[in-house]
């Protein structure tokens, strides 16, 4: 980590931007398509597939950008003066991390209990009548609940620093203005 880096990798701004958006349209795709679609529906099978390939590429892009972030040289935290809230927004970017694997290996998990990858990709057997007694199921959709809730967080904290304490971090995180 260097001062006088003023802004994040380009890989790592690209992977970021990326992320959010696949992350955003997976919970769209997954609580407003999949949820409300019935197991035995034409199409679901198609769905669940996408659904289920699309979470792996997730997965393997968070830990793609974990080793771009550690390799790369990136700007010096910013600093609010606030231990607390300096020593929090550090914990919170771990946490998004932490849930978005965690969330892909849920679904995983419930793959492999409802033998999803026999039905989607093998073609042998049909979805279970629906996926609520399934633990893995609960599992995934409470830790996207709370990915939520920290997103939100983040990009609030986001928006705070931009226009509250005007410290310029959107160029931190931007491909529009190089220094």
């Amino acid at each position: 980590m260097s001062s006088d880096v003023k802004r994040y990798h380009s890989a790592l701004i690209g992977l970021h931007w990326f992320l959010a958006l696949a992350i955003l349209g997976m919970y769209v795709f997954g609580s407003f398509v999949l949820d409300d679609m019935h197991n035995d529906a034409p199409g679901k099978p198609a769905l669940l597939g996408w659904h289920l390939i699309v979470g792996v590429a997730i997965l393997l892009l968070t830990v793609l950008r974990l080793v771009v972030r550690v390799r790369t040289p990136r700007p010096a935290p910013l600093v609010t003066g606030k231990t607390v809230a300096d020593k929090l927004a550090v914990g919170m970017q771990h946490l998004m991390y932490t849930l978005t694997v965690l969330i892909v290996l849920s679904g995983l998990a419930l793959a492999y209990s409802a033998d999803l990858f026999s039905i989607l990709f093998g073609h042998v057997g049909s979805l279970p009548k629906d996926f609520e007694d399934y633990a893995a199921h609960d599992v995934h959709g409470l830790l996207v609940n709370a990915l939520l809730v920290v997103v939100a967080l983040h990009v609030a904290a986001a928006l705070q620093h931009q226009f509250i304490l005007k410290d310029g971090i959107f160029s931190r995180m931007s491909f529009l203005s190089r220094d």
